[in-house]
Protein backbone atom coordinates (compact mmCIF):
# COMPACT_ATOMS: atom_id res chain seq x y z
CA UNK A 1 0.00 0.00 0.00
CA UNK A 2 1.35 2.95 -1.07
CA UNK A 3 1.38 6.89 1.17
CA UNK A 4 -0.93 9.52 -0.14
CA UNK A 5 2.34 11.60 -1.85
CA UNK A 6 3.54 8.50 -3.88
CA UNK A 7 -0.25 7.58 -4.83
CA UNK A 8 -0.40 11.62 -6.04
CA UNK A 9 3.32 11.07 -7.99
CA UNK A 10 2.11 7.75 -9.17
CA UNK A 11 -1.70 9.28 -10.89
CA UNK A 12 1.02 12.23 -12.52
CA UNK A 13 3.02 9.41 -13.97
CA UNK A 14 0.03 7.73 -15.67
CA UNK A 15 -0.75 11.39 -17.34
CA UNK A 16 2.81 11.88 -18.39
CA UNK A 17 3.01 15.13 -16.59
CA UNK A 18 5.05 16.82 -14.11
CA UNK A 19 4.38 16.68 -10.54
CA UNK A 20 2.94 20.25 -10.22
CA UNK A 21 0.45 20.43 -13.26
CA UNK A 22 -2.37 22.16 -12.31
CA UNK A 23 -5.64 20.59 -12.90
CA UNK A 24 -6.58 22.18 -16.06
CA UNK A 25 -3.79 20.27 -17.58
CA UNK A 26 -4.78 17.07 -15.76
CA UNK A 27 -8.38 17.36 -17.71
CA UNK A 28 -6.77 17.42 -21.13
CA UNK A 29 -4.24 14.76 -20.80
CA UNK A 30 -7.16 12.09 -18.96
CA UNK A 31 -9.48 13.53 -21.80
CA UNK A 32 -6.39 12.38 -24.43
CA UNK A 33 -6.03 9.46 -23.11
CA UNK A 34 -9.40 8.09 -22.53
CA UNK A 35 -10.35 8.15 -26.10
CA UNK A 36 -7.40 5.64 -27.15
CA UNK A 37 -9.01 3.48 -24.67
CA UNK A 38 -12.52 4.29 -24.61
CA UNK A 39 -14.88 1.12 -25.63
CA UNK A 40 -16.65 3.54 -27.90
CA UNK A 41 -13.41 3.98 -29.83
CA UNK A 42 -11.92 0.43 -29.65
CA UNK A 43 -12.66 -2.92 -28.83
CA UNK A 44 -12.89 -4.08 -25.14
CA UNK A 45 -10.06 -6.21 -24.42
CA UNK A 46 -9.11 -7.33 -20.79
CA UNK A 47 -5.85 -4.92 -21.00
CA UNK A 48 -7.73 -1.78 -22.40
CA UNK A 49 -10.09 -1.80 -19.50
CA UNK A 50 -7.36 -2.62 -16.78
CA UNK A 51 -6.13 1.16 -18.55
CA UNK A 52 -9.58 2.90 -18.66
CA UNK A 53 -9.46 1.87 -14.88
CA UNK A 54 -6.12 3.14 -14.03
CA UNK A 55 -6.76 6.31 -15.93
CA UNK A 56 -10.04 6.58 -14.07
CA UNK A 57 -8.51 6.15 -10.72
CA UNK A 58 -5.79 8.56 -11.72
CA UNK A 59 -8.01 10.98 -12.42
CA UNK A 60 -10.25 10.74 -8.99
CA UNK A 61 -6.79 11.17 -7.23
CA UNK A 62 -6.13 14.17 -9.17
CA UNK A 63 -9.65 15.60 -9.29
CA UNK A 64 -9.05 15.94 -5.46
CA UNK A 65 -5.54 16.83 -5.25
CA UNK A 66 -4.19 18.60 -8.05
CA UNK A 67 -3.88 22.63 -7.52
CA UNK A 68 -5.85 25.52 -9.60
CA UNK A 69 -4.46 27.61 -11.46
CA UNK A 70 -5.54 31.50 -12.21
CA UNK A 71 -3.68 34.55 -13.88
CA UNK A 72 -3.55 37.92 -12.22
CA UNK A 73 -1.97 40.66 -13.87
CA UNK A 74 -0.29 43.38 -12.31
CA UNK A 75 1.23 46.88 -13.70
CA UNK A 76 5.37 46.88 -13.29
CA UNK A 77 4.68 49.57 -10.39
CA UNK A 78 2.44 46.96 -8.63
CA UNK A 79 4.78 44.51 -9.02
CA UNK A 80 7.87 46.54 -7.97
CA UNK A 81 6.14 47.76 -4.50
CA UNK A 82 4.28 44.04 -3.71
CA UNK A 83 1.49 44.21 -1.32
CA UNK A 84 -2.33 42.26 -0.51
CA UNK A 85 -4.71 41.48 -3.12
CA UNK A 86 -7.98 40.30 -3.61
CA UNK A 87 -8.55 37.17 -6.21
CA UNK A 88 -11.47 35.69 -7.86
CA UNK A 89 -10.52 31.74 -7.26
CA UNK A 90 -13.48 30.14 -8.80
CA UNK A 91 -16.82 31.67 -7.44
CA UNK A 92 -14.87 32.96 -4.13
CA UNK A 93 -12.47 35.82 -3.23
CA UNK A 94 -9.22 35.06 -1.46
CA UNK A 95 -6.56 38.02 -0.35
CA UNK A 96 -3.02 37.52 -1.65
CA UNK A 97 0.53 38.37 -0.94
CA UNK A 98 2.11 39.63 -3.54
CA UNK A 99 5.85 39.64 -2.88
CA UNK A 100 7.77 43.02 -3.46
CA UNK A 101 9.74 42.89 -7.19
CA UNK A 102 7.59 39.72 -8.15
CA UNK A 103 7.92 38.93 -11.90
CA UNK A 104 6.01 37.41 -14.62
CA UNK A 105 4.90 33.45 -14.68
CA UNK A 106 5.58 33.97 -10.62
CA UNK A 107 3.45 31.46 -8.97
CA UNK A 108 1.39 32.42 -5.95
CA UNK A 109 -0.18 30.51 -3.49
CA UNK A 110 -3.29 32.70 -1.62
CA UNK A 111 -3.93 32.24 1.76
CA UNK A 112 -5.79 30.17 3.26
CA UNK A 113 -6.04 28.71 -0.48
CA UNK A 114 -3.31 25.83 -0.53
CA UNK A 115 -5.03 24.19 -3.76
CA UNK A 116 -4.57 27.26 -6.04
CA UNK A 117 -2.10 28.70 -7.67
CA UNK A 118 -1.92 32.37 -8.64
CA UNK A 119 0.49 32.64 -11.82
CA UNK A 120 1.64 36.70 -12.35
CA UNK A 121 1.58 38.32 -15.31
CA UNK A 122 3.39 41.72 -15.48
CA UNK A 123 2.09 44.11 -18.44
CA UNK A 124 3.10 47.44 -19.26
CA UNK A 125 -0.54 49.30 -20.74
CA UNK A 126 2.17 51.75 -22.35
CA UNK A 127 4.46 49.56 -23.82
CA UNK A 128 2.34 48.49 -26.96
CA UNK A 129 2.78 52.30 -28.41
CA UNK A 130 4.72 52.56 -31.75
CA UNK A 131 7.97 54.41 -32.56
CA UNK A 132 6.64 55.82 -35.51
CA UNK A 133 4.12 58.21 -34.26
CA UNK A 134 2.65 61.93 -35.30
CA UNK A 135 1.81 64.59 -33.14
CA UNK A 136 -2.07 64.15 -33.33
CA UNK A 137 -1.56 60.19 -32.17
CA UNK A 138 1.47 61.22 -29.43
CA UNK A 139 -0.95 63.75 -28.03
CA UNK A 140 -3.62 61.06 -28.02
CA UNK A 141 -1.76 58.80 -26.32
CA UNK A 142 -0.22 60.76 -23.39
CA UNK A 143 -4.32 62.45 -22.97
CA UNK A 144 -5.05 58.66 -22.80
CA UNK A 145 -2.06 57.66 -20.10
CA UNK A 146 -3.05 60.94 -17.85
CA UNK A 147 -6.83 59.06 -18.11
CA UNK A 148 -5.29 56.02 -17.37
CA UNK A 149 -3.46 57.36 -14.58
CA UNK A 150 -5.82 59.04 -12.72
CA UNK A 151 -8.01 56.44 -13.18
CA UNK A 152 -5.51 53.92 -11.88
CA UNK A 153 -4.78 56.44 -9.29
CA UNK A 154 -8.64 56.87 -8.08
CA UNK A 155 -8.81 52.97 -8.48
CA UNK A 156 -5.94 52.12 -6.13
CA UNK A 157 -7.23 54.77 -3.12
CA UNK A 158 -10.90 52.83 -3.39
CA UNK A 159 -8.88 49.84 -3.71
CA UNK A 160 -6.75 50.27 -0.28
CA UNK A 161 -9.46 52.29 1.67
CA UNK A 162 -11.87 49.05 1.04
CA UNK A 163 -8.99 46.40 1.37
CA UNK A 164 -8.94 46.33 5.01
CA UNK A 165 -12.57 46.52 5.42
CA UNK A 166 -13.51 43.90 3.13
CA UNK A 167 -11.02 41.53 4.89
CA UNK A 168 -12.62 42.61 8.54
CA UNK A 169 -15.99 41.84 6.98
CA UNK A 170 -15.19 39.03 5.30
CA UNK A 171 -12.78 37.14 7.28
CA UNK A 172 -12.49 39.11 10.95
CA UNK A 173 -15.84 40.19 11.66
CA UNK A 174 -17.49 36.50 11.08
CA UNK A 175 -17.17 33.79 13.66
CA UNK A 176 -15.84 30.78 12.33
CA UNK A 177 -19.47 29.00 12.84
CA UNK A 178 -20.62 31.41 10.57
CA UNK A 179 -17.72 31.23 8.06
CA UNK A 180 -18.28 27.66 7.99
CA UNK A 181 -21.74 28.07 7.84
CA UNK A 182 -21.62 30.01 5.33
CA UNK A 183 -18.76 27.45 3.41
CA UNK A 184 -21.87 24.76 3.54
CA UNK A 185 -24.47 26.73 1.68
CA UNK A 186 -21.98 27.82 -1.03
CA UNK A 187 -21.12 24.31 -1.21
CA UNK A 188 -24.66 22.79 -1.24
CA UNK A 189 -26.38 25.82 -4.07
Amino acid sequence: MSSAPEAILAAYRVFDLEPDADYDSVKSAFREKVKKVHPDHTPPTPDTLKHLQILLKAHEILKICAPRMCDLVVTPEEARVGGLRTVELGERSAMMRLPPLSRTNDLIVPIGEPMWRVRLLVRDPMADCSAEEGPAERAAREEKARKLAEAEARAKANENAGLLSTFYERFVKASPAARFARWVRKGAA
